[in-house]
């Protein structure tokens, strides 16, 4: 039987996508709240710590089963599973938050009085659908998903760029940068999220430019956000960004041509479920990797039903309203994925190394353990 496999780009395509709305969620909100019109700059500054943390889960994830086995073979059978498992409790707590919060945004984008159970049961209904199939088809969708997204970065920065207002975000002094450097943390917390790429590294097809082509993904995010900061604050202020709930949808708001389109801000809202759509797949598909990694194939297709089982009671419980989930977004989702990225990845490879530099074989990834 063949096996379901993707490319490096696919790989990298579903994780761009998957993480555009906890991006735009945060950004430049909370980087202007701290750095103020200085906040532009966080983007490429968070490029040097995210390029650390993804050599790191890039190198342990070399392998059939992907980031899993790589904290196997770094502590150990038991420790490597029992990290294995806070990753995975972790995903599905995600699968709450980013669930409610789509829930919340689709209720007040123009479905006033209805319940956000209904579209949280659409959207997990639809991400399961497909976590139950083979990945190489949703990578595919994913790529498609990317494409359409894409375009519409393009056209929402690009007009807002034609209309900024330069002396909103510049000039940027030397005693703006310590603020800057502290605001990186938000797009690096935010970014962290693709940690979850490596569980799925075993299913990815190797080629010689892995390294290399996650370098310019990784080099173009950052850029991208530093493109959507700059066109937000320098057609709003800093000041506003930083009070408005959604910069990048009030941005929109302005994008519009007389006589050819306008009102574009519904049509982002209405596709901007793409990325909510590829961002819980993903999930999905890694709590499905991580599953059989632990127990086996035979659990690994029932992961995603219990995942989004245990998803859809708990997202409207435990957050009875989107205000509830958006304060925890700010600040516990972050710092949660801040220390799974780097305080678990960066550990394990030194533990890695450091048995090979003594001679010694990592302990066997053993997959009957």
């Amino acid at each position: 039987m063949e096996r379901d496999q993707i490319s490096v780009g696919q790989l990298y395509a579903m994780l761009f996508t998957g993480i555009m709305t906890p991006a735009v969620r945060a950004l430049p909100g909370l980087t202007a709240a701290v750095a103020g019109k200085a906040a532009w700059l966080t983007g490429l500054l968070a490029f040097p710590p995210l390029l650390a943390g993804g050599w790191a889960v890039f190198t342990l994830s070399r392998g059939q089963d992907g980031l899993a086995g790589g904290f196997r073979r770094a502590f150990g059978p038991v420790v490597g599973r029992a990290v294995t498992i806070i990753y995975m409790l972790w995903a599905v707590f995600l699968l709450c938050v980013e669930g409610r919060l789509y829930a919340g945004r689709m209720v007040t984008a123009g479905y006033r009085g209805a319940s956000p159970a209904v579209f949280l049961l659409v959207l997990l209904g639809t991400t399961l659908w497909m976590a139950r199939r083979r990945l190489c088809a949703f990578a595919r969708a994913a790529r498609i998903c990317f494409l359409v997204l894409a375009l519409i970065l393009a056209l929402v920065v690009g007009f807002s760029l034609l209309d900024a207002r330069p002396r909103r975000v510049l000039p940027v002094w030397t005693q703006d940068l310590p603020g800057a450097a502290a605001a990186s943390l938000v797009p690096v917390g935010v970014l962290s999220g693709t940690v979850f790429g490596g569980f799925l590294a075993g299913q990815v097809t190797p080629s010689p430019h892995s390294a290399r082509l996650g370098r310019r993904w990784l080099l173009g995010t950052c850029v991208f956000l530093t493109l959507l900061q700059l066109g937000a604050m320098a057609q709003l202020g800093a000041e506003l960004c930083a009070r408005v709930e959604v910069p990048f949808f009030e941005m929109a708001r302005g994008v519009g041509m007389d006589g050819a389109f306008q009102r574009v801000e519904s049509i982002v809202v209405a596709f901007w479920v793409l990325s909510d759509f590829v961002g819980l797949g993903t999930l999905l598909f890694a709590i499905r990797a991580m599953a059989g990694s632990l127990l086996g194939p035979r659990w690994a297709g029932r992961s995603p039903v219990i995942a989004a089982l245990l998803a859809l009671p708990g997202a409207l419980l435990l957050f009875p309203d989107d205000f509830a989930a958006r304060s925890l977004e700010t600040w516990l989702v972050p710092a949660g994925q801040l220390l799974l990225a780097f305080g678990v990845p960066i550990p394990a490879l030194v533990c890695l190394k450091l048995r090979q530099r003594k001679g010694g074989k990592p302990p066997p990834d053993d997959p009957a353990l």
